[in-house]
């Protein structure tokens, strides 16, 4: 008999086992959403990165989930199911979002407002914003790039060619010159600017001393130096009288009338004077009698102090390098001017000759259009003599620093890690994200060590991510991966001040 119970016993188990697996099974099938639910659907242009049961979310609390996904036409009929309790309006906007880098998605549901009708089981939410991730986040950028690149194409055509060449040679000597003129005039008046600050900081120290602390005691001595002005006013009336008293004053006594008659105007004047000031009129009557004024006056004198030193901190770096690219069997010239307003922050100023050049797409429309030919052709033109414009903005972090701005006429970012003491470098630019040519953004990386006080050589890899681009015409490299090497020199203001007396003044 207890042979036979066992057997029976497991059998038993497995079939409750098998039996919870197939309700969990159609559980799944059947989704989270019970009998509480209605089902509504939407129309989207675009559905991928959605699936049967992606999340459907109303203020990141999951309400619903979706239960199919049909082609109707050359859209995508997207079937949800969701709560009933939510109240959903026939006016409810539906937003597709990007939920993770990965690629996937989830639907972000607004109820609608409280006015409007209730929506029924199956009713269509019509107010459906469908975004396309990262994709359209590119397709920005490259709008925003062909933008930029149309503001600096003026300065491409002004700069192009030989007198291109010449306009960078003179802009290096100017921005050598300005270099001097700046750090002369710091040094000059640096001293002189501290000097001044430093006298006025004390005399409004004391002002606001005697503003804030000793007002009582100054008003008494105002008080005072008007009483004695007037017993002195008395005085001379008395000598004046007895020098005039014989009909009018002779020699010695004619001088010490006209010296008492002076006298009496200048303690009318500071007697005066003393009045203003005590009663507050006039500028220096408002700064001693003002606090307010004479925290004021203190706080800008001490603004002027700051600026000033500021101004004289300013510190200026110009960077000249070429690097030799292998595929292209040319060299890239770059002039940067850096500019160092602290020690975390500084700005960039670049002029760069790319011998890959710089494209113009043009379109050109034929009415009527020649036999064989469309009416409307797209014409691309490489102008190999334009230079390239750069403007950035950086902030370091302890061994890194990040950039963004203008990178050669593109909108980019781009960051650096220092080693060594800087003598090692690790750059890398991201940008020119609205090239035809190119399925991904351009990217460069450079790695750079210094050897020598004022020389660095460096080694690196452009544009990795992409395939060589080479022209029809001279199989010359127009897009793509290339590897280069170069060298370059760099100097600062302090440098710059030594070489100027040597340069040829023609």
């Amino acid at each position: 008999m207890k042979t036979f119970v066992t057997p029976f016993r497991v059998g038993l188990l497995v079939l409750a086992a098998v039996g919870m697996l197939l309700a969990f099974l159609l559980f799944v099938r059947r989704g989270t959403m019970g009998a509480d639910s209605i089902t509504v659907y939407a129309m989207f242009r675009d559905a991928s990165g959605l699936g049967n049961r992606s999340r459907v979310q109303v203020a990141g609390i999951p309400v619903g989930e979706i239960r199919e996904i049909t082609l109707v036409g050359t859209r995508a009929r997207v079937t949800l199911r969701v709560r009933k309790d939510i109240g959903l309006r026939t006016d409810a906007t539906l937003i597709k979002r990007t939920e993770s880098f990965l690629g996937d998605y989830l639907l972000d549901l607004t109820v609608g407002s409280p006015g409007a009708p209730p929506m029924p089981d199956g009713g269509e939410i019509t107010h459906v914003i469908d975004q396309q991730g990262l994709q359209a986040l590119f397709d920005t950028l490259g709008k925003v790039t062909l933008d930029i690149q149309s503001v600096t194409a003026s300065l491409r055509d002004a700069l192009g060619g030989d007198a291109g060449t010449q306009s960078l040679q003179a802009i290096v000597r100017n921005l050598t010159e300005l270099s001097q003129s700046v750090n002369d005039t710091a040094q000059r008046s640096s001293q002189n600017i501290e000097t001044i600050l430093e006298n006025v900081r004390d005399v409004t120290a004391s002002m606001r001393s005697a503003t804030e602390g000793e007002s009582s005691s100054f008003r008494e001595i105002v008080e005072n130096l008007r009483i004695i002005s007037g017993d002195v006013r008395r005085m001379v009336t008395d000598v004046q009288s007895n020098v005039y008293a014989d009909g009018g004053p002779s020699g010695q006594l004619a001088s010490i009338g006209s010296s008492l008659r002076k006298l009496d105007a200048t303690l009318g004047n500071l007697e005066t004077v003393t009045e203003n000031i005590r009663e507050g009129r006039g500028a220096v009557g408002q700064v001693i009698s003002d606090d307010k004024l004479g925290r004021q006056v203190g706080e800008t004198i001490e603004d002027v102090s700051n600026y000033a030193q500021r101004l004289t901190g300013l510190k200026l770096d110009v960077n000249i390098h070429s690097d030799y690219l292998i595929n292209e069997g040319a060299a890239r010239l770059d002039a940067t001017l850096k500019i160092i307003a602290r020690p975390d922050k500084y700005y960039l100023l670049s002029l760069v000759s790319d011998p890959r050049g710089v494209e113009t797409v043009t379109y050109v429309q034929t009415n009527p259009p020649s036999l064989g030919n469309p009416a409307i052709q797209k014409v691309t033109t490489t102008n190999l003599n334009s230079l390239k414009f750069s403007a950035q903005f950086a902030k370091r972090f302890y061994w890194a620093a990040f950039r963004f701005g203008i990178i050669e006429s593109s909108g980019g970012v781009g960051f650096d890690l220092f080693f060594f003491r800087d003598r090692l470098q690790l750059h890398t630019d991201i940008f020119d994200f609205a090239n035809p040519r190119l399925q991904w953004p351009r990217i460069r990386t450079t790695l750079a060590f210094s050897f020598l006080q004022h020389l660095y050589v460096d080694v690196g890899v452009d544009d990795y991510l992409n395939n060589p681009v080479y022209s029809q015409l001279d199989n010359r490299v127009l897009a793509g991966r290339d590897f280069f090497v170069g060298v370059g020199i760099f100097f600062t203001d302090d440098d710059l001040k030594a070489i100027v007396p040597v340069l040829p003044a023609r």
